[in-house]
């Protein structure tokens, strides 16, 4: 771990132990493979002692010690190299989701009602033109795969333009076909991973994030919604939408170099970004067998707290 990543863990671990919530996790392979705290996660799994070197390396005073940074990367590639397999995942629904297409407008059917019941609450938050007075209102669509939320939800609902952020350059360029001709002049598309991409400031009415957060190192995404904080504009939101755990405060995922965060956790990274929860619902519909998938609205807790 980085400096600034090893404090980052422990002020998540301060804020979860202080509220009386797990900071200890397991292996989603081997539950047999525990770890008592998110630090020794991190420890483990990036392969870095305390001594910010390379635990395979740590015999060998010659080798630099600057290994935290290039296994932060190796992280970053081993989820975007799956991504970018064809045959692990295809450019279709089906292949975004794992598998799980048939839980497609199960899900955009909740997030509508989501968006519907927030803007009911929340007069501030314009979601078209009309409620914005004429002006044209921007929606960011964060690890967006193929589009599937801008075509399915952002879009129709009354968002004016989009804008796809998604790593993989195979899955963006299915992206205009799969959304179609009605809606895909209406948006515009970023090949970066979300560790790099910087939203235009004072931008956005909403930016949408779902089933992406586990892909972000803590440090990372704690960064990230600082920066979309700042992207927001007068009354825009962010909505994170992902799985979690209950049991423990995280699975790890060394396959895909991924983790499932347990609600607290998700919120402890929230607070540190500098944003406060407006409303929260869980998607009710899934079946039991998937993990539980809360839809959170966030907003800027304050100008202070989300400065670079």
């Amino acid at each position: 771990m980085t400096a600034n990543e090893m404090d980052i863990t422990q002020q998540i671990q301060e804020i979860l132990l202080k509220a009386g919530n797990a900071i200890n996790g397991h292996d989603s392979d081997d539950s047999d493979m525990i770890y008592s705290s998110i630090a020794e996660w991190k420890t483990s799994v990036l392969c870095v002692n305390d001594a910010g070197t390379s635990n395979s390396d740590a015999g060998d005073t010659s080798t630099p010690t600057n290994d935290a940074q290039c296994l932060r990367r190796q992280w970053y590639q081993t989820g975007y190299e799956y991504y970018q397999d064809e045959a692990k995942c295809p450019a279709t629904v089906d292949g975004v989701l794992g598998g799980f297409a048939w839980l497609s407008q199960r899900d955009l059917k909740g997030s509508k009602h989501f968006l519907n019941h927030l803007r009911g609450i929340r007069p501030e938050f314009k979601m078209d033109r009309e409620q914005n007075g004429g002006v044209d209102t921007y929606a960011l669509e964060c690890g967006a795969g193929i589009g599937r939320v801008s075509k399915g939800l952002l879009l129709p609902i009354g968002f004016s333009i989009c804008d796809l952020v998604e790593p993989s350059q195979r899955l963006l360029s299915h992206a205009p076909q799969y959304i179609g001709s009605l809606y895909a002049s209406r948006c515009r598309y970023f090949c970066t991973g979300l560790q790099d991409f910087v939203p235009q400031p004072d931008k956005y009415s909403i930016i949408f994030i779902q089933w992406v957060i586990g892909y972000l190192t803590d440090e990372d995404l704690v960064a990230f919604l600082k920066r979309c904080g700042l992207g927001l504009q007068k009354g825009g939101i962010i909505v994170i939408k992902d799985n979690t755990c209950t049991d423990v405060a995280f699975i790890a995922d060394r396959q895909d170099a991924s983790v499932t965060r347990s609600l607290p956790y998700i919120l402890a990274i929230v607070k540190l970004a500098g944003l406060r929860l407006v409303y929260e619902k869980y998607q009710d519909d899934f079946p039991s067998t998937i993990f539980p998938v809360p839809m959170l609205a966030l907003e800027r807790d304050d100008c202070n707290a989300c400065t670079h």
